[in-house]
C-alpha cells in the first residue's frame, strides 16, 4: 500500500476515533465519490473523451502513414537490395533508420500529447465537480466526503454521492 493511502487511512481512523470521544453527533455523515465515474459518465467527460478519441485517431493516421513508408522502404531493400550498389543500399538503410527514428519520436510525442490532454480533461472536470461536491455535501448534511474509497476497507454503497454530483455537473453546461 502506498504511503498516501496509509496516511489517509490513518487520518480517517484518527478523525473517526477522535470524533467518537469529542463529538456526540450521531448525525455526522460520511460519503464518498467515485472520481473515475465523474470523468467517464459526465456529459463534459463524454464530450472530452470523444475529442480524445478523435485526437488519437489523427495521431494514429499520421503514424500509420509513416509506418507505411517504413514497410515500403524495407520491402525495397529486401527485394532489390542484392541488385543495388553498396552505396545505394547503404543510403536506403540510412534512410530507413532515419524514418524509423522519426516514427518512434512521432509515436512517443503522440502518447505524450494524449496523456497531457487526458490530464487536462480530468483537471477541468474535477475543478467544476469540486464546487458541486461541496454544495451537495452541505445540502445533504455530509461531514466528510472521501474521494478515494479504495483507501478504506469498506464503505456502504448507500453513502456514494456520485450520482448526485453527476446530476448537478450535467446541469452545468
Amino acid at each position: 500500500m502506498n504511503m498516501r493511502k496509509v496516511m489517509l487511512i490513518l487520518f480517517v481512523c484518527l478523525f473517526v476515533v477522535g470524533g467518537l470521544y469529542t463529538t456526540p453527533h450521531a448525525a455526522d455523515k460520511v460519503g464518498f465519490i467515485n472520481l473515475q465515474r465523474l470523468v467517464n459518465e459526465s456529459d463534459m467527460g463524454k464530450k472530452a473523451r470523444a475529442e480524445l478519441v478523435k485526437l488519437r485517431k489523427e495521431k494514429e493516421a499520421v503514424a500509420a502513414e509513416k509506418a507505411g513508408k517504413i514497410n515500403e522502404l524495407r520491402g525495397l531493400i529486401s527485394d532489390k537490395g542484392a541488385s543495388m550498389s553498396g552505396d545505394e543500399k547503404q543510403e536506403k538503410i540510412e534512410e530507413l533508420q532515419k524514418i524509423y527514428k522519426e516514427y518512434q519520436r512521432l509515436v512517443a510525442d503522440a502518447k505524450e500529447d494524449i496523456t497531457r490532454e487526458d490530464s487536462k480533461l480530468v483537471a477541468i472536470i474535477m475543478k467544476k465537480a469540486d464546487g458541486i461536491l461541496k454544495k451537495v455535501a452541505k445540502k445533504k448534511g455530509y461531514t466528510i466526503i472521501i474521494k478515494d474509497p479504495n483507501a478504506i476497507g469498506f464503505l456502504d454503497p448507500s453513502v456514494d454521492i456520485t450520482d448526485l454530483v453527476l446530476k448537478e455537473l450535467n446541469k452545468k453546461k
